[in-house]
């Protein structure tokens, strides 16, 4: 009897183990986030500014998108902490060689507009479902 315990204990945590690493890997789409600083080198970013930038570059590249306002903070080599208004754009895409494209291109023309150092964009893969 309790060698037929065991096997069904065996059996139900690989059917677990196996269940739980297939659904894990089953991504597909693509978690792009975009983060924009609003500081540049004479003032800031202006509303104005931003949102003709909106409408000339990321909405003509991102079928939709998610827009934040942030504030980042980070420590200067001073070990000062600074702090900084910012956006955030999360967009959703399928992760094709368009899509970066298109992300590329929304990036190098914020960091050229504004003189920019950098934009921070993270990615992460995800499963996503439109209910």
């Amino acid at each position: 009897m309790k060698t037929y315990l065991k096997y069904i204990l065996i059996s139900v945590v690989a059917i677990f183990f196996v269940a739980c690493s297939t659904t894990k890997f089953q991504t597909n789409h693509i978690k792009t986030e975009l983060y924009f600083g609003l500081s540049k080198k004479n003032g800031v970013v202006t509303e104005q500014e931003w949102n003709a930038f909106k409408l000339d570059y990321i909405s003509k590249r991102f079928a939709g998108y998610t827009e934040i306002q942030s504030k980042g903070f980070w420590t200067n080599p001073k070990g000062e902490t600074v702090s900084e208004n910012s956006r955030l754009i999360i967009y959703l895409n399928k992760g094709t060689q368009q899509d970066s494209l298109d992300i590329v291109y929304v990036i190098d023309n914020y960091k050229q507009l504004f003189n920019q150092e950098s934009v921070l964009k993270i990615e992460t893969p995800v499963k996503a479902i439109f209910e």
